[in-house]
């Protein structure tokens, strides 16, 4: 094993000729420590000089690093700039327009969820509420510290003055997406835009005029605020490599991230997995390895379920983006005598992408998905997707309210519709020189020809004339139109439901299409008709005793990559505890039947989206208490036991 200061001396250098230090928070005169953004040495353009980690909607994360005042690195570090791409606000023709201030406040929640959550990880600096200004990165030889490059902070400030905007024709900053720097104090009114869509004038410049002289790359042009929250090295991905026999290659190349202390003895560990320090049953060891890696999943799962649940309770808001990469995982030092696996700790570390949309005079909530939506196997299908179209609205009723006119009608649209009850339509409706907005609900229990949709609006305050207008008119052409999913909390169920087939039934050497594919098939078949509490078992049992392949796709072998082979893995662990488990599974799928936990994907309280998680989480906590007792028996239960028997056996 590598000494522990061999790894400090790799951890600490980097190699000049591949990667250079650029300090983004400079340190206090009488602090050593800096924050440093680590930058490529040679870059051939486009390829940006910054090491990207990830890209969300609002921000993007680079890797850096905290130094000492010998640019030795003490550990590394996410950098998480934000950042408005116009990809990010373009979801809809609605007229729910994401601003900057809407952009703020939810960095502003989602850092403060960070902080409450992952206490140990977050790295305050300032600069999580106030703009940083950008950062000058200057070529060498310009009184840098040793080993980092001269930095200096931009003259060019974030204008969040609206009136200011406005006397110069630019849009305002808190109700528009657009984001223009100035130079507070300049005699010449002189702004430079953000992004190449902002709209100009003759006072706007491009970013180009950020660069001075001297001036090597620029960092956070578009002057957000920013946040520090220290490096975790092991992916979600990596555990379940790691578990399931594979070997973990760390970061890869690219990086100059080098793992330290027990990650390291862990990445060396995992090459030959003997056992003590990092589990009590290495290879060889028979069912009791099976056992022990089931419970390690079972319990990564459940910290995964409390961390979907956590985030949901604080924000009232689901995620609509979940997959194994939403999650990383933390392991702390335990000492020799203890199998640190069994201390791993798993963090969501993924910001949501959901936005609320501002419906009022509905208690129902929906919610869009920012962002552009890329196919993912674990997300539900059609996320995110919504028919859109200029259609024809026949008015059947018009109804004035205390609350305001609620409208009663027919969508008839160009294509084929297939709306589901809980279904939002948007449309708009030309009254003379208006186009009117509406929000309704669909409804789907009269019958009405494959090209419409029913609907019922909810309460919109009109005036008298525009009311006069509706009830003459009846029948409006050309009205463009759109129905929306209602996008909630169950659908980050039916992800979870995804990654914990990933985790029990898919491995490196199985297809999770197929697996997925098969399973919800599954629990179809399972759900199509109600069956009482002891009946789910016995016809699970049957099903997968009937079909051989379902049987294989099913078996606890597919927890390791050992090669095992479905009888040895359904003798290596208790029958009943394992169907139980595949039982959980086949519920977390909304809609799949009587035996899952929400009816559809609409099936969940619109004050309280986390309660949906509750049921699931009680009962994988059962299941992890009862294989933990095989896994680790307690010794004083063994001789009770023992004692009953032998008290049993003497009466005979």
């Amino acid at each position: 094993m590598i000494p522990m200061e061999k790894h400090l001396e790799q951890q600490c250098s980097l190699n000049p000729e591949e990667y250079l230090l650029a300090p983004i928070h400079p340190p206090h005169p009488d602090s050593p420590l800096s924050i440093a953004a680590i930058l490529r040495a040679r870059v051939d353009p486009p390829e940006s000089p910054w090491l990207l980690l990830r890209e969300l909607p609002g921000s993007r994360v680079y890797l850096g690093a905290v130094c000492d005042a010998d640019a030795r690195i003490q550990e590394f570090v996410e950098i998480w700039v934000q950042n408005l791409d116009q990809r990010d606000l373009t979801f809809s023709n609605l007229q729910e327009r994401l601003t900057n201030f809407v952009f703020d406040e939810r960095w502003l929640g989602e850092f403060e969820a960070q902080r409450h959550d992952l206490p140990t990880s977050v790295i305050v600096t300032g600069f999580e509420r106030l703009a940083l200004t950008p950062m000058l990165i200057l070529h060498p030889g310009q009184g840098a510290r040793r080993g980092t490059l001269p930095v200096t902070r931009s003259k060019w400030q974030l204008c969040t003055d609206d009136a200011r905007l406005d006397s110069f024709g630019l849009p305002p900053y808190s109700t528009s997406p657009f984001r223009y720097l100035h130079e507070p104090g300049a005699t010449e009114p002189v702004f430079i835009a953000t992004s190449g869509d902002a709209p100009a004038n003759a006072h706007v410049k491009g970013l180009e005029a950020l660069k001075e002289p001297g001036t090597r790359e620029v960092f956070n042009p578009n002057g957000g605020m920013v946040r520090v929250t220290r490096l975790s090295p092991l992916e979600f991905e990596d555990c379940l490599k790691i578990l399931e026999g594979g070997v973990w290659e760390g970061f890869g190349p690219g990086t100059p991230v080098k793992l330290w202390g027990i990650y390291s003895e862990l990445q060396e560990w995992a090459g030959r997995p003997r056992g003590v320090p990092f589990l009590l049953h290495g290879i060889g060891a028979g069912p009791e390895r099976l056992q022990e890696i089931l419970f390690l999943k079972l319990a990564l799962l459940l910290d995964a379920f409390k961390e979907v649940f956590r985030y949901t309770r604080a924000q009232q808001l689901p995620l609509l983006n979940l997959s194994p990469n939403s999650f990383k995982a933390q392991l702390p030092e335990t000492g020799g005598h203890f199998p640190s696996l069994w201390a791993l700790q798993c963090r969501l570390v993924k910001p949501g992408q959901a936005y609320p949309l501002k419906i009022k005079a509905t208690e129902q909530r929906y919610f869009l998905r920012l962002g552009e939506t890329e196919p993912s196997p674990f997300l539900p299908e059609g996320l995110g997707a919504h028919s859109s179209g200029i259609g024809s609205v026949r008015l059947r009723n018009v109804t004035p309210g205390t609350d305001g006119t609620v409208l009663e009608g027919t969508l008839i649209a160009e294509d084929y519709l297939r709306p589901d009850p809980q279904d939002l339509l948007w449309f708009k409706l030309p009254v003379g020189e208006e186009r009117l907005e509406f929000y309704a609900h669909v409804y789907t229990s009269e019958a009405v020809g494959p090209k419409e949709a029913r609907f019922r609006t909810v309460p919109t305050l009109l005036s008298d004339s525009v009311l006069n207008v509706l009830k003459r008119t009846m029948a409006f052409a050309k009205a463009p139109y759109e129905i929306w999913p209602l996008l909630s909390s169950p659908c980050d169920m039916h992800s979870l439901g995804i990654i914990a087939l990933r985790v029990l039934l898919a491995n490196s050497k199985t297809n999770l299409a197929v697996v997925v594919d098969d399973v919800q098939g599954l629990a179809r078949q399972l759900g199509k008709d109600p069956l009482g509490q002891g009946q789910v078992n016995p016809a699970l049992a049957e099903k997968l005793a009937r079909d051989r392949n379902l049987n294989a796709m099913a078996s606890p072998a597919n927890l390791l990559d050992a090669g095992w082979s479905s009888e040895q893995a359904w003798a290596a662990v208790p029958q009943s505890l394992w169907l139980d488990t595949l039982v959980w599974i086949l519920r977390l799928f909304p809609g799949a039947g009587s035996l899952s936990y929400c009816k559809g994907f609409g099936d969940v309280s619109p004050l309280a989206l986390e309660t949906v998680y509750e049921q699931p989480i009680e009962d994988l906590e059962r299941l992890c208490c009862r294989l933990r007792s095989i896994v680790a028996p307690s010794l004083a239960s063994n001789e009770e036991i023992a004692q009953v028997i032998l008290e049993q056996l003497q009466k005979l």
